[in-house]
């Protein structure tokens, strides 16, 4: 018989998703992973649940209101080999900010309508990951690539180092989410011009030199960054419509 916990940890792995405590409680009790004491097993699971997440070395994070995921499902203590098609849990950061820099390369070197070529720094520019050139013109625009992994119920989650973000038009913050149930990324991104990124996240209470961008997945159109929402196939032409204007 397994703890509330362990029951959790076995039906997230096997869902690939999130899901309500009243459902991980059914299909634990379905399938004898727990006893059904009492009359509300889901009310144990859920405070069990609720206080692990403060923890945080926890395996699980709450989605939204109800709803529990694990945070690696492939790192999970029920997944012993590593599952088809689940992500290699050796990468660190730096091999997933590289993933998330070539797939931006690649948009936008294939979709521009007039034509960009992408660079990277040959030396590390700290802030500064693509360096993109206008065909035939004399016009450059600095990329700082920020991609959040994860699956469909998480959402957009970076942090910028403010030293790193240069108060200037040519600068722009692209925000990508890949995710890891299509194994794609996300349809939308967001290209922020960097005076407009520093003005948005600005927080005066804050002490901290950090900036947080958050923007869930559900509605990212009704979030305070929507007029920079761009389909990520677009990505290229927007970047001429904003080197236009300068």
């Amino acid at each position: 018989m397994s703890s509330f916990k362990q029951a959790a940890k076995q039906i997230l792995t096997k869902a690939g998703k999130p899901l309500h405590y009243r459902e991980i409680t059914r299909k634990a009790v379905k399938l004898d992973l727990i006893k059904s004491y009492g009359k509300t097993p889901w009310a144990t699971m859920n405070a069990i649940l609720s206080m692990d997440i403060k923890n945080e070395n926890s395996d699980f994070y709450r989605a939204e209101p109800g709803f529990y995921g694990l945070k690696n499902p492939a790192k999970s203590i029920f997944n012993k080999g590593r599952a088809k098609g689940s992500v290699n849990p050796q990468l660190n950061s730096k091999q997933k900010g590289d993933i998330g820099e070539a797939r931006v390369a690649e948009l936008i070197t294939l979709y521009g309508h007039e034509g960009l070529t992408c660079y990277k720094p040959i030396s590390d520019d700290e802030g500064i990951d693509l360096i993109v050139k206008r065909r035939g013109k004399l016009e450059v625009a600095y990329i700082q690539v920020k991609t959040t992994y994860g699956y469909k119920d998480r959402g957009f989650v970076a942090t910028v180092k403010e030293k790193n973000v240069v108060n200037k038009a040519r600068m722009f913050l692209v925000f990508i989410y890949f995710d890891l149930s299509e194994g794609d990324l996300f349809d939308q991104a967001f290209c922020i011009p960097a005076p407009e990124f520093l003005k948005l996240t600005k927080n005066k209470k804050k002490k901290t030199a950090d900036r947080v961008f958050t923007v869930g997945l559900k509605h990212p159109d009704s979030s305070k960054y929507a007029e920079f929402m761009v389909e990520k196939r677009e990505l290229a032409n927007k970047l001429i419509e904003y080197l236009d204007r300068l």
